[in-house]
């Protein structure tokens, strides 16, 4: 199947536009008569841009987060001030910032939309730039005219969401780069640092306190086996690649990652958050339940989460409310699962689910800060206890050499 654009009449001498699908430009003008539409021109519309295809995408890969969510607050503007969509969409192109792989990207969704696709169809040619979420919100808009208001909200959604993320990078950055520093200088004191103390201990090792030995002996034993010890790490690494990469292993990585002490409440509150802002947000815009919930599914990088969706969506069908399954989940605090319920009740859904987002959001940044607060001097004193004890046991039997020397 093949994608052609046209221009014509309808029966009634009415300008119109639009794209059909058909095995071939022959059958596509028979389709398009046979509705009553007389056409006036048709060219495909794929075909036109396969020769680029690879670039684009290549384009896409280095477009961030950052600039989707500026191109839909600029389009957003634009639109609201009356500039019709091509005219905006080239103007952003035509701006500084949006030079180089994100100005490709725009000019290709342009000519798509000069050739009469519709603009959320453009935008789902780009997938991974583009989430579901937002041609979900733009293909709504296209149905009730409110493009620009809807885009202004795609950039405040994407814009929360990043804010969050970053956030929860952060709390988790500090900790592992700490811990990667006491190992790396704790494997520095131990394989280069101790075999010369090692050499000037050796005549007196008899008489060593008990620390300084237990300290030689592991850089001893580091020295003997690394090749054994950095094959263990490779091995272990390897392991948890090949277990992730499964479908089980995931499942029950996902399951422990939302167990883990301080984490896991971070992660499941973002995920709350995420779901419920996500859902709010599709529903005001009038995407029908259903197509919200599915589209809510895919926005939690989790499997216990997914599964709660899943079911969800199965209860739904066979004619229960959203929230019974909610109610039931663990993964959703009772108070949120009464909230949703009394929402679904009184037809107030989208709202509650907003305000539960924005209360799930502020908790999660007074949880971050507060586990910020906790790891910054638990890290400190792990580094402290480590270096220093290897420190101190090394000087140990000097301060013995000295008070001998002084008696």
């Amino acid at each position: 199947m093949h994608t052609f654009a046209y221009n014509g009449r309808d029966s009634t001498g009415q300008p119109v536009t639009g794209i059909a699908e058909a095995a071939s430009e022959q059958e596509a003008l028979l389709q398009l008569k046979a509705g009553g539409t007389t056409v006036l021109s048709i060219n495909p519309v794929r075909e036109r841009f396969d020769s680029t295809e690879l670039q684009l995408k290549q384009s896409a890969n280095h477009v961030g987060r950052e600039d989707v969510i500026a191109f839909s607050s600029q389009l957003a503007v634009m639109l609201d001030t009356g500039v019709p969509l091509t005219e905006a969409m080239e103007a952003v192109a035509e701006s500084g910032k949006n030079a180089g792989h994100l100005g490709r990207v725009i000019d290709s969704i342009t000519r798509r939309i000069s050739d009469g696709e519709p603009f959320s169809e453009a935008l789902s040619s780009f997938p991974k730039l583009f989430p579901t979420l937002m041609i979900s919100l733009v293909r709504a808009a296209e149905a009730s005219g409110t493009l620009g208001p809807m885009l202004e909200r795609v950039a405040g959604y994407l814009d929360k969401d990043r804010k969050t993320i970053r956030q929860i990078r952060g709390a988790l950055t500090y900790p592992l780069i700490m811990v990667s520093l006491s190992l790396v200088i704790t494997g520095f004191l131990v394989t280069w640092v101790l075999p010369r103390f090692a050499k000037i201990y050796e005549s007196r090792e008899a008489a060593l306190p008990k620390p300084t030995k237990i300290v030689l002996s592991i850089s001893d034993f580091v020295q003997a086996n690394w090749m054994v010890l950095v094959g263990s790490v490779i091995a272990i690494t390897l392991a948890y690649l090949f277990t992730r990469a499964s479908d089980g292993g995931r499942r029950a990585i996902d399951a422990v990652r939302l167990k883990l002490p301080i984490i896991g409440p971070m992660l499941n509150s973002f995920y709350l958050a995420r779901s419920m802002r996500t859902l709010g947000t599709l529903l005001a815009s009038g995407v029908p339940l259903m197509d919200a919930v599915s589209i809510t599914r895919g926005v939690t990088n989790n499997h216990k989460w997914v599964e709660m969706w899943d079911r969800t969506e199965a209860a739904m069908t066979a004619g229960q409310p959203v929230s019974e399954v909610l109610c039931k989940s663990d993964l959703i605090p009772s108070t949120v699962a009464r909230m949703i319920n009394a929402g679904e009740r009184t037809g107030q859904l989208p709202t509650v689910l907003e305000k539960i987002a924005n209360t799930v959001e502020d908790d999660l940044d007074e949880a971050i800060k507060s586990a910020t607060q906790l790891i910054e001097p638990a890290m400190i004193m792990f580094m402290g206890a480590t270096i220093g004890g290897i420190a101190i046991a090394l000087l140990l039997p000097v301060f013995s050499i000295s008070s001998t020397m002084s008696n």
